[in-house]
């Protein structure tokens, strides 16, 4: 009855085998990193090309909101939590 309700609502699972998830997984790490090498080369070019601020910002957004989605399939049980708990959960205390 449950499958037949989210079926008539438009909302079918899509399964997924773990290896698919993985390398999926990987991809966006990778994606991740490489955005990060991008913006570690454009940082120290700011101050004599201030018209690279944009851009930077641009990818740094990207790359923030990425981490964010990525972070929300990783671990979906925190985007239910209060904010300051959901971080003071998953980080030690320095």
């Amino acid at each position: 009855m449950a499958d037949e309700l989210l079926r008539s609502r438009g909302m079918t699972s899509t399964a997924i085998r773990q290896d698919d998830f993985d390398a999926i997984l990987v991809s966006e790490l990778e994606t991740l990193r490489e955005g990060e090498k991008r913006l570690r080369h454009i940082y120290p070019r700011l101050r004599k090309k201030p018209q690279l601020r944009e851009a930077f910002l641009c990818e740094l957004f990207e790359l923030q909101e990425r981490a964010r989605r990525l972070e929300a399939v990783v671990s979906p049980c925190e985007m239910f939590l209060p904010a300051g708990l959901a971080k003071s959960t998953t980080r030690p205390a320095a």
